[in-house]
C-alpha cells in the first residue's frame, strides 16, 4: 500500500475519533446540526405563521403576540397558531452549546448558549408537519449563529430558505437595572416583527432609525426604534401585496 493511501487511513480513523469525543462530552461537530432538509418551496402569501416556545414563557402571553402581529403584518397571515412548547431531550439539549462569559450584574458564570440550528431543524420539521408557511421559535435560552459560531448572544435570526426563525429574549433582559415588564414585552414583540420581516422582505436591514428593521446593536437602540416599519418598508410591504393580489 502507498504511503499517502497509509495516512489518509490513519487521518481518517483519527478524524472518527474525534467526532466521537467531541460527541461523548457535548461539543457540537460541526455538521452535527446541518440542516437535512435543503429544498424549500418559494413562500406565497397571505401563509400561516405557526409559534413553536422553547423555556418558560408565562411571563408573556401568545394572545399579545398574535395581536401584535396582525396588527403590524396586517392580511399577510390567514392565521397565526400556538404551536405549544417544546422541550429539548437531554442528549440534544447538551449537544452544540458553548460556555462563554457575558457581563452580568449578578454572575460572573460562564454562560451555555446553543446554536440556530439546533432550533431550525425543529422549525424546518413542524414547518412541514403542518404545512405552515413560516414559523418562528421563541426562547429564553441564550443563541449563537450556525452560521458563524463567533456571533453570541443574539437577539434573533431569521433562516429565509428555510422560512423559520429564532428569537431569544435572554439578551433582552437589561441585568442592571431593576426589571420593567413593560419594556421587555416591547423589546420581544419588535425582534419578533424584525425577523419576520426578514423572512417577508429579504435579507437587508433597513437605515430609519425608527423602524422596526433596523439593525440593533443593543437594547437602548432597540428601544429608541418604533415595533412598527417606516414609509419605505411599509411600501415594500404594499408591493407584495400587490404582487400577491391580497
Amino acid at each position: 500500500m502507498p504511503k499517502l493511501q497509509r495516512y489518509e487511513q490513519k487521518i481518517r480513523k483519527y478524524k472518527e475519533k474525534l467526532k466521537t469525543l467531541i460527541t461523548r462530552i457535548g461539543i457540537s461537530y460541526p455538521k452535527e446540526f446541518e440542516l437535512i432538509d435543503e429544498v424549500s418551496e418559494n413562500l406565497i402569501l397571505p401563509c400561516h405563521l405557526g409559534i413553536l416556545f422553547f423555556g418558560d414563557f408565562d411571563i408573556i402571553s401568545f394572545e399579545k403576540i398574535k395581536n401584535h402581529l396582525n396588527q403590524i403584518f396586517d392580511s399577510f397571515f390567514f392565521g397565526i397558531r400556538n404551536l405549544g412548547a417544546y422541550n429539548f431531550s437531554s442528549e440534544i439539549f447538551s449537544k452544540g452549546v458553548k460556555k462563554e462569559y457575558k457581563e452580568m450584574k449578578k454572575s460572573s458564570n460562564k454562560i451555555r448558549i446553543h446554536p440556530t440550528n439546533k432550533f431550525y431543524q425543529i422549525l424546518i420539521d413542524e414547518r412541514i408537519k403542518k404545512n405552515l408557511g413560516m414559523i418562528i421559535a421563541i426562547t429564553n435560552l441564550p443563541i449563537y449563529s450556525s452560521k458563524n459560531d463567533n456571533i453570541l448572544f443574539l437577539y434573533g435570526e431569521a433562516h429565509l430558505k428555510h422560512r423559520c426563525a429564532v428569537i431569544s429574549s435572554f439578551e433582552l433582559k437589561d441585568y442592571n437595572t431593576p426589571e420593567n415588564h413593560s419594556v421587555f414585552e416591547k423589546r420581544v414583540f419588535k425582534e419578533i416583527c424584525h425577523e419576520i420581516g426578514h423572512l417577508i422582505l429579504g435579507p437587508d436591514h433597513c437605515h430609519d432609525n425608527l423602524c422596526v428593521m433596523r439593525f440593533s446593536n443593543n437594547i437602548n437602540e432597540i428601544d429608541k426604534k418604533s415595533s412598527g416599519f417606516c414609509d419605505k418598508c411599509e411600501m415594500k410591504l404594499n408591493e407584495i401585496r400587490k404582487n400577491s393580489n391580497f
